[in-house]
């Protein structure tokens, strides 16, 4: 059994990070020609667009797929379907609450656009409600290939939807109604994804308990990850313009694809893996050891050559509207790195059923942000802004690690030589590009070491 484990997490992980790619390669064609058919104060204003869906989506997670794929019952009818009814209504309520606020929304945010915008994007918050809840299941059972390719699918048609929109209408509704079709899409083949399952509106009081006490650090995990993960966009949103938020956006979505890919990983992997075995802290330590030591090296050497390249990537794909993003980016992505390893153990201790404490160290890095910020940003800048974001992916780890230590699950020295090796190997590559003559030195790729940047 022990020698099997790594091969299963092995074929898991190959499919999640294959399919991953194709999906960010099909995400990034599509950002790449939105925006040059769409202005960027369009996607600056998408970027509030999403943050509020975001924000009121995860403001109400009770961890309902979490509760299907960690309870031991959570593949009988009773449980998903109970599941199922309470995401269906939950939905609905937040279709009406995005609704009956737009005006709201619109008045904090000073954008009336949002009065007529937001309306519509409340379909996706039904729509989703009604998925169905075959891939919480599928990742309990692990067949990640069949969600792979569920989720390929979705995005090869979010792709064709976008660009066509664009192509027909350049304004902001090509964003808004892409959003809406593709989330209607996973409704409708979500019930294909795995035959067999056929829901019916039911409350087990049982299962709806064991849901609610499960997902009750879930949900006050969710709206604390909310705010830590969405402040910036929140903060920037109101302090400056839209089309440097458009070019903000730009260097954030970017900088997410490697974020994304860690929380993919974690979800479909690592969280079930850990949560299906009936072992000690020390043993589930030991058993993740070698293999979680091997990726992320791996991850480490490929972040550092992306992060050495990124001004180069930004100034090769976008045209001279986006030229900022070439500075913001590569800053943003030391940020990045800290929190693929925070991913990472809050996915083992979430597997550990420690809910609690992502909580927790979500709750002390927003505190670093509300705090730091507005300060940084109103003396120094933007750049200065990021670099606080930066700082408080740190003050996550050092969190998440005290509790894993306690737990006797940490990887600190792990981690510290990673991180360590990540830095070395960008400036290292960094240099080499210029000793070639490709690429400017290390201060070109982070102009903030220049002290003369640091002026607001």
């Amino acid at each position: 059994m022990i020698g099997k484990v790594p091969r299963e997490l092995v074929v898991r992980l190959s499919w999640t990070t294959s399919s991953f790619g194709i999906i960010q390669l099909l995400r990034f064609t599509n950002n790449i020609i939105l925006a040059r058919l769409l202005s960027p104060p369009l996607l600056g204003l998408m970027l509030i667009v999403n943050s509020i869906r975001t924000g009121v989506e995860l403001m109400s997670d009770v961890g309902i797929n979490q509760s299907i794929v960690s309870h031991r019952q959570g593949h009988t009818p009773e449980f998903y379907d109970t599941a199922w009814t309470i995401t269906a209504i939950r939905g609905v309520v937040l279709g009406a609450f995005c609704f009956a606020f737009a005006g709201f929304f619109a008045s904090f945010f000073e954008k009336p656009e949002l009065a007529t915008v937001l309306p519509v994007i409340a379909l996706t918050f039904v729509f989703t409600g009604f998925q169905s809840a075959s891939t919480a299941l599928l990742q309990k059972q692990g067949l990640v290939a069949r969600i792979a390719t569920f989720e390929v699918g979705v995005a090869v048609l979010s792709l064709a939807v976008h660009v066509g929109l664009a192509l027909i209408t350049p304004t902001i509704w090509a964003l808004v109604l892409g959003s809406v079709i593709t989330s209607g899409a996973m409704l409708v083949t979500s019930y294909l994804v795995l035959p067999g399952v056929r829901h019916r509106f039911i409350i087990d009081r049982t299962s709806a308990r064991e849901i609610i006490v499960f997902g009750k650090w879930i949900f006050l995990s969710s709206i604390i990850y909310f705010l830590a993960m969405n402040y910036d966009r929140l903060y920037f949103a109101k302090q400056i313009p839209l089309e440097l938020l458009g070019v903000y956006a730009i260097a954030r979505s970017m900088a997410d694809m490697l974020t994304m890919l860690v929380n993919r990983t974690s979800t479909w992997v690592i969280f079930p893996h850990v949560a299906s075995m009936e072992s000690t802290a020390p043993e589930v330590r030991a058993s993740l050891l070698h293999s979680r030591r091997t990726v992320l090296l791996l991850v480490a050497l490929s972040f550092a050559i992306f992060v050495a390249i990124s001004d180069g990537i930004i100034r090769l794909l976008y045209d001279a509207r986006y030229e900022t993003a070439a500075e913001i980016l590569p800053l943003m992505l030391l940020g990045v790195w800290i929190s693929i390893l925070c991913t990472v153990n809050d996915s083992v201790l979430l597997g550990m059923a420690r809910p609690a404490y992502s909580a927790i160290a979500n709750a002390a890095k927003l505190l670093t942000f509300v705090v730091g910020v507005p300060i940084a940003f109103h003396y120094y800048g933007l750049m200065a802004a990021i670099v606080v974001l930066n700082a408080g992916e740190v003050v996550r780890y050092v969190v998440l690690w005290l509790f894993s230590r306690r737990k006797h699950l940490a990887f600190g020295r792990d981690d510290f030589a990673l991180t360590a090796l990540f830095l070395i190997a960008t400036v290292g590559i960094r240099e080499l590009l210029f000793a070639s003559g490709l690429a400017s030195g290390i201060e070109g790729l982070f102009p903030f070491l220049q002290p003369e940047t640091w002026v607001r």
